[in-house]
């Protein structure tokens, strides 16, 4: 697409403005009737008709007011609009009172669509993204470096566990062994007592 000069986009722009403009008012009168049942795609489709009937002209410019509709400038824009069609005594009367034409609208009326950030801001959201990156990534080497020390920290504990456990078996066996020497020695000296001498009961 060819670049154009700032003066074939003012010239441009005036032209959409002035149109959409004037479909604006003609959604405002629309609206105003509260036709009932009418679904939003019926209100634009009677607003095109009523455009062409006041301007003899076709309203070609939907794309445009589709994205202006939302602006906060625009939108206070068309606030405006409404409240300069009437006169203060007459604000409450019918719709159709209202005409389209250029004493009714401003078309001067600045409007700021929403432009795209600037080198500076770019650089001020890329530092934002680095940092947030960085801060993530210090974030995530500390987390690996917990999770390292407790895996650690649980094998040494368990290896703690584990010698504890071998050691008190150890201990058990030795006392088992104790008393089982004991025993035998206890059973080898009944066994070798001369029985001649005792009586029944002994």
């Amino acid at each position: 697409m060819a670049n154009r000069s700032g003066g074939s986009l003012t010239n441009r722009w005036s032209v959409i403005q002035k149109c959409t403009n004037k479909f604006c008012a003609a959604v405002a009168q629309v609206e105003s009737l509260h036709p009932s049942g009418a679904t939003e795609q019926d209100k634009i489709e009677r607003t095109k008709i009523m455009y062409r009937e006041t301007e003899k002209a076709t309203y070609n410019m939907e794309h445009c007011w589709c994205l202006l509709r939302h602006q906060p400038k625009w939108q206070q824009h068309v606030s405006m609009l409404s409240t300069r069609r009437k006169p203060p005594g007459k604000r409450h009367a019918m719709a159709e009172s209202t005409p389209l034409g250029d004493d009714a609208i401003d078309d001067n009326v600045e409007v700021f669509l929403e432009r795209p950030p600037g080198k500076k801001a770019e650089k001020e959201r890329e530092r934002k993204m680095k940092a947030a990156e960085s801060y993530d990534s210090e974030f995530v080497e500390a987390l690996n470096c917990m999770t390292n020390d407790r895996v650690v920290f649980m094998s040494e504990r368990m290896q703690v566990a584990n010698k504890l456990d071998a050691d008190r078996a150890q201990l058990l066996a030795e006392k088992k062994r104790r008393n089982d020497t004991e025993n035998r020695k206890i059973d080898m000296e009944i066994m070798k007592m001369d029985l001649a001498g005792m009586n029944g009961m002994q």
